[in-house]
């Protein structure tokens, strides 16, 4: 049996990814203090709070991207790899 390859090992650094990502298309810089806002059917994602719709997954964080990180489900790595991929799949329509 192989190992599942795994994108990264840290689901607030997939959360990074999407934000950078999100800031990417939308053509303004990253602020970790100013995520910017972003939805579409798969997410949101806003100042302090991610979304993600399928199960309801929240994400919260206070003032800063990454401070006092908390998620409303305890899920698993490749758990979260999923949401992030899927999420991120959403952003480009694939």
């Amino acid at each position: 049996m192989s190992e599942q390859f795994e994108m990264y090992d840290d689901p607030f650094k997939m959360l990074i990814l999407l934000a950078t990502l999100i800031s990417e298309k939308q053509g303004v810089e990253l602020k970790y203090e100013n995520v910017p806002s972003y939805e579409n059917d798969v997410f949101s994602i806003q100042h302090q709070k991610f979304v993600y719709k399928k199960d309801g997954t929240e994400i919260t964080w206070f003032e800063f991207l990454g401070r006092d990180i908390s998620s409303s489900h305890d899920l698993s790595r490749s758990e979260y790899n999923k949401m992030f991929v899927d999420c991120m799949a959403s952003l480009y329509s694939l």
